[in-house]
């Protein structure tokens, strides 16, 4: 069985979207693909709907590519993504978009098992729900959706947190946030909260459970 899995995590780090991403495929005991998106040169859907309609896939050439072939082949995919603004963010959103490829006549990952992560400091339902309603129109199987609050905006490592007033560090903590001292407590982990623990767990367990009933 194999499992291919998804993050538009920030660029540069492994951030908590990432290793929840990573734990909930590992945990299955299955086979599995990490690609982390925004490592990737890509956009958006471009319209050419001569081209996918026939194969039922995007075939846009660019570092995508080879990932929706990959998807319609896996036994189950997961996909992760960060909050920003209240929503999933622009490379999950581009990533998603590409999946009108499938959708011609017929969905062709119908009844496919998906695995959803959302991640953000605060205020992700609206990601939730958006994540959860856009893979509805394929037909997919949502298997389960893990999230996870961190409360610890951006502003924390930014390097301007002291003369702003506009960000969710000033906007959570008021004036405050001004003299705040920066130490890594504040940088929250998914795997130190026993919840979201119980909760990436569970995810793994219903993968798992796949090869089982299989």
């Amino acid at each position: 069985m194999k499992i291919i899995g998804f993050s538009s995590g920030g660029i540069g780090h492994e951030g908590n979207t990432d290793r929840m991403v990573k734990a909930i495929m590992a945990g299955s005991g299955h086979e599995y693909e990490f690609v982390k998106l925004s490592e990737l040169n890509y956009s958006g859907c471009k319209g050419c709907v001569q081209l996918c309609a026939k194969r039922q896939v995007c075939l846009f050439e660019d570092d995508l590519l080879p990932y929706y072939q990959k998807i319609k082949e896996a036994d189950a995919v997961v996909v992760g993504s960060p909050v920003y603004f209240r929503n999933i963010n622009a490379d999950c959103y581009s990533f998603l978009e590409r999946f009108f490829g499938y959708r011609h006549v017929k969905s062709a990952i119908n009844n496919k098992p998906f695995a959803l992560v959302i991640c953000g400091h605060d205020k992700i339902e609206a990601g939730v729900d958006y994540l959860q309603w856009f893979l509805q129109r394929f037909g997919v199987k949502i298997l389960d959706t893990v999230r996870y609050i961190s409360k610890s905006p951006p502003c924390l490592s930014c390097g301007r947190h002291r003369e702003c007033r506009i960000g969710g560090l000033y906007q959570t903590r008021g004036e405050g946030a001004l003299s705040l001292l920066i130490e890594p407590g504040l940088f929250q982990r998914w795997e130190d909260d026993p919840i979201t623990m119980e909760a990436v767990e569970a995810a793994a367990g219903k993968l798992r459970d796949l090869g089982d009933n299989g």
